[in-house]
């Protein structure tokens, strides 16, 4: 009786053992340092208000971005991490017109330049991994207009999304991603623009 009682308590430590490492495995494939590239697709909206108030201006975009990230393993299956991203393209938010001395065209377009996040995530899977977003992000506007001055204007904005990640290899993570960034509305000549996006991306990232 005493050596099957010892036999089965030490086969539960084994199994929390063995449980505990593949728990630490696990988290292992999100946690650390991860470098990603990345390539998406984009839909891009400006509201308008003063003097074009009740018209907006939209367009569809590609964009490439490159993105740091380091994982935390929180309480298990739990990884926290905290990422950096950087646009490289000026992503197209359409053109809107108006009258005045004939059809005047004002175009806007925005380089959305960096990003910072943070993204818990959860492991349904030893190897996949949702995750949601939440975004602090920073854009530089530039709108010409043919009737007055074309300009340049500052943004803040703040985004959210939702993310799958899953272990290519041993260094190497493939990620999809769907997220909204709105931006605040700030004043160009005499209109002011609040931009919105909405992207869906793919990104290869290496973990260090």
């Amino acid at each position: 009786m005493k050596k099957s009682i010892k036999k089965s308590c030490l086969s539960l430590a084994l199994l929390s053992v063995m449980g505990l490492a593949q728990a630490q495995t696990s988290s292992a494939k999100f946690t650390g340092w991860e470098a990603d590239v990345g390539l998406g697709a984009q839909s891009n909206k400006v509201n308008y208000g003063g003097f074009l108030a009740g018209q907006e201006s939209s367009a569809h975009d590609s964009a490439s971005f490159f993105a740091v990230r380091y994982g935390w393993a929180w309480e298990a299956p739990w990884v926290l991490s905290l990422g950096v991203r950087y646009d490289f393209q000026k992503a197209d938010f359409g053109s809107t017109s108006y009258s005045n001395n004939g059809t005047q065209t004002v175009t806007a377009r925005y380089r959305t330049g960096f990003s910072v996040s943070l993204e818990p995530g959860y492991r349904i899977h030893p190897d996949w991994m949702v995750y949601g977003k939440v975004s602090l992000n920073s854009a530089r506007g530039e709108f010409t207009d043919t009737g007055a001055p074309s300009g340049t204007t500052k943004h803040s904005g703040r985004g959210l999304g939702l993310g799958v990640a899953t272990p290519l290899s041993a260094r190497w993570v493939g990620r999809f991603e769907l997220s909204q960034v709105n931006y605040s509305r700030e004043p160009g000549n005499l209109s002011t623009g609040k931009p919105k996006s909405m992207e869906a991306s793919v990104a290869l990232g290496y973990r260090f």
